[in-house]
């Protein structure tokens, strides 16, 4: 267990999912004593409630890879790295946190539903026929195990925040794999119909 304060961020409407980057604009003054190579806790914010009550919340243990200082004053462009989940334990000022470690491994068994969110995310890859498609499908077969393909897909495919927030915060590696699946399958239906409709 981590008894060590670091910087926390808030983000308002983003993700940072392990594995995987984010960049933003911010104008919080807690960024003024942040480093590239720092660690810091990012926790997604919805309303200001996820900052009044923090304690307990899912965040993502972070590596600021980039951050500077923009012209005007006091704005900040920041890049994140996600590295794993964690839970808030507590805070201090608004600006301090210490956090608990959520342990996140794949299981016996889950290999078919690793095997199915792979299929699916490859089928949606060829459907949005984007000019990255042979260097995402590489991707998605380099990554072996669940949490991290079910990030992975997540950081990639899922862009509105309300879907993005609840697939992150689930905690059971399982249910948000089918979670996740539930969702590729939706963008798929989508993608169809709208192609249908085309011609």
């Amino acid at each position: 267990m981590n008894d060590e304060y670091l910087p926390i961020i808030f983000l308002q409407k983003q993700v940072v999912f392990p594995y995987c980057n984010v960049s933003f604009r911010s104008a919080n003054k807690n960024l003024a004593g942040i480093k590239q190579g720092d660690s810091v806790v990012a926790l997604p914010v919805r309303t200001v409630l996820d900052v009044l009550f923090c304690r307990g919340r899912m965040a993502t243990l972070s590596e600021v890879v980039e951050i500077k200082q923009e012209e005007q004053e006091r704005v900040w462009s920041v890049q994140l790295k996600g590295i794993s989940r964690v839970r808030v334990r507590r805070t201090a000022r608004f600006a301090l946190a210490v956090y608990e470690g959520v342990e996140e491994t794949e299981r016996p068994g889950q290999e078919r539903l690793r095997e199915d969110l792979r299929k699916k995310s490859q089928e949606l890859i060829f459907l949005i026929n984007v000019n990255e498609s042979d260097k995402l499908i590489h991707l998605v077969n380099f990554l072996v195990n669940l949490p991290q393909l079910s990030d992975f897909v997540s950081n990639y495919f899922i862009l509105k925040f309300p879907r993005r927030y609840e697939i992150f915060v689930e905690e059971d590696v399982e249910r948000r794999a089918r979670k996740l699946l539930v969702v590729l399958d939706d963008l798929i239906a989508d993608l169809k119909a709208k192609r249908e409709r085309e011609h």
